[in-house]
């Protein structure tokens, strides 16, 4: 499974090490659920928009993976943010563009669920492809439906929860 979502530079704001990403836990899914090979990729886009081919949204040369766990258990209780220490930090640099994440694992572990609120950009700014096995595959549905994420990182902290707005349902897997 790949799943890719661009955050503005403008929602961001300024240049940052970016050492964790958090999700909110949605009531719907399990309170854990773990996923085999996942890996978290960090990079810049050009665009506010992204297209259907997950690499050429990527601004070349910029995709760095950033996390990679051979088994990832996500848990927590509703409305708590689940966060991922990185293992490298990513720089982000606001003049150079808007902040890809994203997203592979090659299936669940075991049978649960992990869903993240999420919210409606009005705009196409995710991609996915949600087929097991997976993590390569080269292109994705389109959507607006964004998580509701939180990065953190050296030079400001946590992005302000106002740039994340409704409140809607995505599944993980």
């Amino acid at each position: 499974m790949r799943y890719q979502v661009v955050v503005l530079d403008e929602e961001i704001g300024s240049d940052f090490d970016i050492s964790s990403i958090a999700w909110q836990k949605h009531p719907a899914g399990d309170a854990s659920a773990e996923f085999s090979t996942f890996k978290i990729y960090m990079g810049l886009c050009s665009e506010d928009q992204l297209g259907s081919i997950f690499d050429d949204n990527y601004i070349t040369g910029t995709r760095t993976l950033v996390y990679e766990s051979s088994s990832q258990v996500m848990s927590g209780g509703i409305d708590e943010w689940v966060s991922i220490l990185l293992d490298t930090d990513y720089q982000y640099d606001s003049s150079e563009g808007n902040l890809i994440i994203e997203v592979t694992w090659v299936s669940p572990v075991d049978s649960n669920s992990f869903y993240s609120r999420s919210w409606d950009a009005g705009t196409i700014r995710a991609v996915g492809y949600t087929q097991a096995g997976a993590p390569t595959q080269p292109t994705g549905s389109l959507s607006s439906s964004l998580p509701r994420l939180t990065i953190t990182g050296s030079a400001g902290g946590a992005l302000e929860s106002l740039t994340f707005g409704a409140v809607k349902s995505m599944d993980w897997r």
